[in-house]
């Protein structure tokens, strides 16, 4: 089983616009809702690719009464404590002309070290025990910036892999725990590294030195460019570039990747095929609509036609 931690999950609204002006009346063409935060989007496609998995999250509200309902209605198992407040909204519109999209991020309920100690209990308590937790996402208001390692440690000492996919003080911080797994994307990884990374080999060198400061594996995600892998064992490192597809929504696109990598590697053992897999869901994710992330068919198709190479 693979287990998720979402701290600051959000119902994710997202409408489609013919034009979009500033300080107009817009009339949106259609509208989605779903269960959103980074974490929770890893569940929704592990459970897609047929995979065991359980969301953990802090909620609260009545919004988070419906992103419970979502979530059971798509059939994913879940586990929440319950916090004052409410859950998030998150929003994104799409426009035509201009073809862009635009998001905006709300900061969700202040929560508490009391909520935080319960999710970690929740997390210790998981039966079966999960082989791999990915913690991903922003903080929300009240969590200390440690908080991520503070998890990965404890989880460290359950012999559980895991997965650090934040940005900021968070995912500085949370090197210190030595995860197994972190996949910052290309302006994360300047951030952290403090350089621009234009080229492939830049970014191949960036993610190697990432693995000094402790994480076993490092994936730079680089969008319609793919993902570079880099190992704390190897000099060498893996570039997976995707096929070229028709992008719609690239939103889940970077979540997709690390559900399909796990997923991979759990199941072969292998880091190119779980490479290739996460690049497929994250391909696979770009062309849907709106926040719908990825299909199995699709990945399956588009798999094959990812390509590897060392650089």
């Amino acid at each position: 089983m693979i287990a998720t931690v979402t701290l600051n999950p959000s119902l994710d609204e997202w409408v489609r616009l013919g034009t979009f002006r500033i300080g107009a009346l817009n009339r949106a063409k259609t509208f989605g809702r779903s269960p959103g935060g980074k974490g929770i989007n890893v569940s929704r496609v592990l459970h897609e690719l047929g995979a065991r998995t359980i969301a953990l999250a802090l909620a609260g509200g009545e919004d988070g009464k419906i992103l419970s309902h979502l979530l059971k209605r798509q059939a994913i198992p879940h586990q929440f404590v319950t916090v004052p407040g409410s859950t998030r909204n998150n929003y994104q519109m799409q426009s035509d002309s201009p073809k862009t999209l635009t998001q905006i991020n709300c900061p969700g309920p202040r929560v508490s070290a009391t909520s935080l100690r319960r999710i970690e209990q929740e997390l210790s308590c998981s039966r079966p025990r999960p082989a791999c937790v990915v913690f991903s996402g922003a903080l929300p208001p009240g969590a200390v910036p440690s908080i991520y390692q503070r998890m990965i440690q404890r989880a460290g000492r359950l012999e559980i892999l895991t997965v650090l996919d934040t940005s900021g003080p968070a995912l500085r911080q949370g090197l210190a725990a030595r995860p197994w797994l972190i996949k910052p994307n290309r302006h994360e990884a300047e951030e952290l590294l403090g350089v621009r990374l234009r080229r492939l080999t830049h970014v191949a060198n960036a993610a190697r030195r990432l693995t000094t400061q402790g994480p076993s594996l490092v994936i730079v995600s680089l969008g319609p460019d793919g993902a570079v892998l880099a190992t704390k064992q190897g000099d060498e490192a893996l570039w997976a570039q995707p096929p070229t597809v028709p992008v719609d929504s690239p939103v889940g696109a970077g979540d997709s990747l690390v559900a399909g990598f796990v997923l991979g590697w759990l199941r072969t053992r292998s880091l190119a095929e779980a490479l290739r897999l996460g690049v497929a869901c994250g391909a696979a994710c770009a062309i849907t609509p709106g926040t719908e992330l990825c299909h199995r068919e699709d990945v399956m198709r588009l798999k094959p036609r990812v390509r590897l190479q060392v650089l």
